[in-house]
């Protein structure tokens, strides 16, 4: 089967293993492929302009090849559990196409302008990018569990979360790594009632990570800028940094990205109105 060669099966990862590469560039369905690729060029250029390209091309590279491969371990583990009478899923599951990348260009959105707003068709629909990642996250697993496509429900779902650990944890800006701000929490991607539990849930995994040294602390990271500022501002910056108590320093930094980057959007856009690009942080840390 010729089709072997680029998409993802999970009986045949240790076979054609660079197929975690090749799979999310191959789409069987041809709406779901004009759709990712109408992403790819709206929303990929938009990104690319506001990360640059290096940034922009290693986002991509993640949020295509990590979520195919933990796709087609968790395809695995299915089948350990489940038994060989299933065996559909290690031979017939298809792991490709562009669902995963799409999850990470909504929580992408929602990193730069959590809180702008957008709307379609003379204000027919309207949604802000708060709302991107869960709403796109809760109607793609449907429809793709309707057409049997076990692949991409799992890239839906899988891309979200990668995503959102490399840009809250892991990507670069300048000498920093990751966006600790408040309005990048990964509780307010659910609804407000919902929203403690998470925290609770999601500061639990944080509290281990840390502990399996797998991402820097808070507190570290907060030093990283106190020691850049210091670094910046000579040996009189430095006493004062000392003396005074260490502020979180990211959420300046991330609101002015997001400014930024709605003003951008509304030039894209074409929009007359001024970009709703407001903040709202809370002083309750969660991750």
């Amino acid at each position: 089967d010729p089709a072997r060669l680029l998409i993802l099966r999970p009986g045949f990862i240790a076979s054609y293993p660079w197929t975690i590469l090749t799979s999310a560039f191959v789409e069987t369905n041809v709406v779901f492929l004009l759709f990712g690729l109408a992403a790819l060029v709206a929303v990929g250029s938009f990104l690319e302009r506001q990360w640059g390209a290096r940034s922009f091309g290693l986002f991509v590279l993640v949020t295509t090849t990590v979520p195919a491969l933990t796709a087609a371990l968790v395809a695995i583990a299915l089948y350990a559990v489940r038994g060989s009478a299933h065996s559909g899923i290690l031979y017939a599951t298809h792991i490709g196409g562009l669902a995963g990348l799409v999850s990470g260009f909504a929580v992408g959105l929602k990193q730069l302008m959590p809180e702008y707003s957008v709307k379609l068709f003379g204000g027919a629909l309207s949604f802000r990018m708060n709302e991107l990642p869960g709403v796109y996250t809760l109607v793609a697993p449907i429809m793709f569990t309707l057409l049997g496509d076990l692949g991409s429900v799992l890239l839906v779902n899988i891309g979200f979360l990668e995503a959102f650990v490399y840009l809250r944890f892991y990507r670069r800006e300048g000498s920093l790594s990751g966006d600790r701000s408040e309005a990048f929490a990964f509780a307010t991607f659910f609804p407000e009632f919902v929203q403690p539990l998470i925290g609770r849930l999601s500061n639990a995994l944080y509290g281990a990570a840390v502990a399996c040294k797998l991402i820097t602390s808070d507190e570290g990271y907060r030093q990283q800028n106190v020691d850049l500022e210091a670094g910046r501002g000579g040996d009189d910056h430095e006493l004062r940094a000392a003396s005074a108590p260490v502020a979180m320093p990211e959420d300046s930094d991330a609101d002015r990205r997001r400014a930024i980057a709605a003003k951008a959007l509304d030039m894209r856009l074409g929009s007359t109105g001024p970009p709703s690009s407001t903040i709202v942080a809370t002083p309750t840390e969660t991750n």
